[in-house]
């Protein structure tokens, strides 16, 4: 995986009740570029409510996002310039609160 890229998990308001001010229908999931001391935005996508974590595969093709509310894993491709929902969800019994890739 190219180590100068990171993503970023934004709950964006969509852990707020739909009465809130701040309520918003979903998360985002930012991918950033660094570059010495700077970040500059690549890439994001819509993702879904409250969500708790993301994790690159070990190629740094695959992103897993957590939602706690749906119960589920949102898997992305990412191809170095374009970021894809690949519309594939991975239930789990509980909200999805931390994500970790397993070393080799």
């Amino acid at each position: 995986m190219d180590r100068s890229a990171s993503e970023v998990v934004l709950q964006n308001g969509s852990n707020k009740p739909k009465e809130s001010p701040f309520f918003n229908d979903h998360g985002k999931l930012i991918l950033l570029r660094v570059s010495g001391a700077s970040l500059a935005k690549v890439a994001d996508a819509r993702i879904g409510h409250w969500p708790q974590g993301a994790e690159f595969s070990a190629a740094g093709k695959t992103i897993l996002v957590g939602n706690m509310v749906a119960k589920e894993l949102w898997v992305f491709e990412w191809s170095g310039g374009v970021l894809r929902d690949t519309g594939h969800r991975i239930k789990t019994n509980g909200g999805p609160a931390g994500i970790r890739i397993a070393d080799k």
